[in-house]
């Protein structure tokens, strides 16, 4: 989400489906940010491109919102349901230290802060 929640679904009209999965309808879509922003972590699954399974991870910075993110991109067969805990930490670990990458200094979270 934007700073001062700008932005969303209502600005993002009209959304094109590039399969039977994706979502486009804008209230379908605010509540799938909604469950995003609670788990702190996305999964496309199939929405984008049959066959091919995603879960995204924000880059935030000191204030918590996400400058950037990470996405693991595979098959349903190598992101199993069984998995995505593993997959979820590994790409955490990994958003964590693109925090020391990406972003100055005086943008990035406390190092002992644990998220």
């Amino acid at each position: 989400m934007a700073p001062g929640g700008r932005g969303g679904p209502a600005l993002t009209a009209p959304l094109y489906a590039f399969t039977e999965r994706t979502i486009v309808e804008p209230p379908a879509l605010a509540a799938e940010l909604g469950r995003v922003r609670e788990a702190g972590y996305a999964l496309n699954d199939g929405e984008s491109a049959l066959g091919v399974r995603t879960v995204a991870v924000p880059v935030l910075e000191r204030t918590g919102y996400a400058r950037f993110a990470l996405a693991l991109r595979a098959t349903p067969e190598l992101i199993t349901d069984a998995r995505l805990d593993w997959y979820l930490a590994q790409a955490r670990s990994c958003a964590r230290a693109l925090e020391v990458l990406l972003l100055a200094p005086s943008e990035r979270r406390d190092p002992d802060r644990a998220g």
